[in-house]
């Protein structure tokens, strides 16, 4: 983790289990520390971060996940395009 941020790697794994994963989505509600432990961020990575917020309510749908997913995995594409002209 770089600065208070997870990283690129650590996002997606992220995104990935709130796009598709119930059980982690319930564990993320509750406790977010605990579900990013579960997805190999270390306790001092986690403590570096902002604090994360209650929640006032559910978490955004599977699907607004996976758009941000889908954002993020295509502009790593696009980097490594513009490297190769």
């Amino acid at each position: 983790m770089n600065n208070g941020k997870l990283t690129r790697d650590e996002t997606v794994a992220l995104l990935r289990k709130l796009s598709s994963d119930d059980a982690f989505r319930a564990v993320f509600e509750k406790d977010p520390a605990a579900a990013l432990k579960e997805i190999g961020v270390s306790s001092g990575e986690i403590a570096a971060l902002p604090p994360i917020e209650a929640a006032t309510g559910p978490l955004p749908s599977k699907e607004q996940f996976q758009q941000a997913l889908k954002e993020i995995l295509e502009a790593g594409v696009s980097d490594h395009i513009c490297m190769i002209f």
